[in-house]
């Protein structure tokens, strides 16, 4: 007799686990879905990550090239300006 008791115990503990479960285990499939969805969210984020680093290199080797174009200009017009102000009668 104590063990049929101490059966109906262990099952109705085990029905009361499985309800409480339930709801749980509705909620799985989207939550995979929207892990899904983020981990997607996430590669684009890092492939777009690469491309500006990519784009920040191209922008400094720019500035860098700019930089020697415009030192050469400012040398190119100080080479005129003194040849113009040498070739001035005093």
């Amino acid at each position: 007799m104590v063990w049929w008791i101490f059966g109906g115990v262990v099952l109705l503990g085990l029905v009361l686990l499985v309800l409480a479960c339930l709801p749980v285990l509705r909620r799985l499939a989207p939550l995979a879905a929207a892990a899904e969805r983020l981990q997607r969210r996430l590669g684009d984020a890092q492939s777009l990550q690469a491309g500006a680093a990519h784009l920040q290199e191209q922008i400094t080797t720019l500035q860098i090239s700019a930089e020697a174009v415009q030192e050469q200009v400012e040398r190119l017009n100080a080479a005129r300006n003194s040849a113009i102000a040498a070739s001035e009668p005093a």
